[in-house]
């Protein structure tokens, strides 16, 4: 079967990451392929820029208190409903900061399961720049991808050739045609999922202008199918632009984040707003209970004080002689 390629170059801005996605090229058939570049410079952490500069990165996309009854009190209702009010904006704002938070990431809308038993372990990386000197911090966020999916990630770092690159455009025929041979020499399955960087001439681990791609194999791609991928980029851009990780790190968070995504139970719309519907059924609820013993005790209130007024009320007023009354009960 023929291999998935090709694809083009373009600055991400301000278009929405899915959008942007959906927007690359596609090619079907065998290992499916693709890749990401910094455009603009990828700063490593000894110079302090973090992994962002110049246009930024670019995308290639090839394949797919508690409540209850109180004492009466004439400013209750009032305090209640503000009660009521702030928790209504608390839980909008939580709900709010859910539904938008890595917006840009897609949602895992899909049930995978993990193809254990299924890889042949190998190392996690190869280093022929000299890049990685964390290794287990980088390893780290491999070995967990990997224990929740049963896909084997591979990294590696690409050396700068003449071969990949069109002046400073990558030549994505030559990188993909050395990933498929640096698949069939290293795997003896195809439940790898390689992640590469390509070197660009005078690159540097703190000016980092390359670009990543990936491989993956057969079997992976039934956990790296087209939506897995697009949640892989979206993280993959989030600690991209997180100064405060190194190399390691931000490539260990990449991986990680994906693995807990989409093997996660798929969500949609509807999950958050039911806990809404919920939270707010729950909350009208205790107001009727706490308005139903409101009500009763302001009756009883009432009642007693009904009752007082009666009771204090001289017997003349009732408009009948009383003094038989009064003898009887002196």
């Amino acid at each position: 079967m023929g291999r998935s390629g090709g694809g083009r170059r373009r600055p991400l801005v301000t278009e929405d990451l899915e959008e942007d996605i959906l927007r690359g090229g596609f090619s079907g058939g065998g290992r499916s392929s693709g890749g990401f570049s910094s455009g603009g410079g990828f700063g490593g952490r000894s110079s302090g820029r973090g992994y962002y500069g110049g246009s930024g990165p670019h995308y290639h996309n090839y394949y797919y208190g508690g409540w209850g009854p109180r004492p009466y009190r004439d400013n209750s209702l009032l305090s209640t409903i503000v009660t009521i009010i702030v928790i209504l904006f608390i839980l909008g704002t939580f709900i709010s900061m859910a539904t938008s938070s890595n917006s840009k990431i897609p949602k895992n809308t899909k049930e995978r399961t993990a193809l254990f038993g299924v890889v042949n372990k190998t190392d996690w990386y190869q280093d022929d720049i000299g890049w990685v000197s964390n290794k287990s911090t980088l390893i780290s966020g491999l070995e967990d991808f990997y224990n929740k999916t049963g896909v084997q990630p591979f990294i590696l770092f690409v050396p700068y050739s003449p071969n990949y690159w069109n002046g400073s455009s990558i030549n994505a025929t030559a990188t993909d045609d050395y990933l498929e041979t640096i698949y069939k020499s290293k795997f003896t399955d195809e439940a790898h999922f390689i992640f590469a960087y390509f070197q660009c001439k005078n690159d540097s681990k703190s000016e980092m202008d390359g670009e990543f791609r990936y491989l993956s194999g057969y079997s992976a791609d039934t956990i790296m199918d087209n939506e897995a991928i697009n949640i892989l980029w979206g993280y993959f851009e989030k600690n991209y632009y997180d100064t405060s990780l190194s190399l390691e790190k931000m490539i260990s968070n990449t991986f990680s984040e994906t693995a807990k995504s989409i093997m996660s139970k798929p969500t949609n719309g509807w999950d958050f707003g039911i806990v809404f519907f919920v939270i707010i059924g729950a909350i009208v609820a205790i107001w009727i209970i706490y308005k139903i013993i409101k009500n009763k005790n302001q009756r009883a209130k009432e009642k007693e004080e009904y009752t007082k007024e009666i009771l204090e009320k001289p017997l003349e007023t009732f408009g009948k002689d009383t003094s038989d009354l009064e003898d009887k009960y002196k």
